[in-house]
């Protein structure tokens, strides 16, 4: 993690998204909810359009996102970027750090962020101790891949259009997880080039794509933020598959 990008570390908010996304599908106890939140207790401050993880250098800390959004993504050696993922409060970036001893991709802040730094011996302790939080990470992994799943039948067998609306509606079920949506609302603190780096468009359809989905009365569209109008209608055009991001309970 570039060290220009951090500020001074600052004591954790009680009740930290991690533990609020976990507790929403295992039933911890305060032992193991007081070991989790002890983990998060070295937060760092990254700036907007900062990068804390580097494609090729050596991973040294697992992050938890603590506030706000990152991206995780490639560039390519022309330039261009292909933005893979978006990182959310509670999600971490870096949890198989003992098995991978360099990034295969890089990491930015989308908006101002709060970072936790977890030492990565620390999440071995998990497996070791607290075998139910052991599974909600598990759970956790197997998200992420249905994630980056779905963002590759986006880029390869979806119209512009059906890109944007499953975006959309991957991010309403993933905040609705954090309980972080009102109601039909969800926060969209990207840019349209960023939309088009992640949905593989030009900016020109990324902008007709908005514009339709705006047209048809299924979205309304703020400087900052998208209501989804429509969702019944944005999930059978854009064939969202809620099963790929449905909880798990034990």
């Amino acid at each position: 993690m570039p060290t220009e990008a951090l500020d001074i570390p600052s004591a954790p908010n009680a009740q930290t998204p991690l533990v609020r996304k976990l507790g929403a599908m295992c039933l911890m106890s305060q032992e193991e909810i007081e070991f989790l939140e002890g983990l998060q207790n070295h937060i760092v401050d990254v700036k907007k359009g900062r990068d804390f993880v580097e494609e090729g250098e050596e991973l040294r800390a697992t992050c938890v996102i603590q506030e706000g959004w990152a991206i995780r993504y490639i560039l390519l050696p022309n330039g261009r970027r292909q933005i893979l993922s978006y990182a959310l409060p509670g999600d971490i970036i870096g949890l198989h750090i003992n098995f991978r001893a360099h990034a295969n991709y890089s990491a930015a802040a989308l908006t101002p962020l709060k970072v936790a730094t977890v030492d990565p011996r620390r999440i071995l302790e998990i497996s070791q101790k607290f075998p139910i939080l052991a599974s909600g990470l598990s759970w956790s992994t197997a998200r992420e891949f249905a994630i980056l799943g779905d963002q590759a039948v986006r880029l390869g067998r979806l119209s512009a259009p059906q890109r944007l609306a499953h975006l959309m509606l991957e991010l309403w079920h993933r905040l609705a997880l954090l309980d972080d949506t009102d109601g039909r609302w969800i926060a969209m603190p990207m840019t349209q080039t960023e939309l088009a780096d992640t949905l593989g468009l030009s900016l020109v359809h990324t902008n007709r794509s908005l514009k339709s989905l705006r047209e048809k009365g299924w979205v309304t569209v703020e400087s900052d933020a998208i209501r989804l109008n429509d969702v019944d209608a944005l999930m059978e055009m854009s064939l969202f598959n809620p099963d790929h991001l449905a909880n798990f309970s034990i």
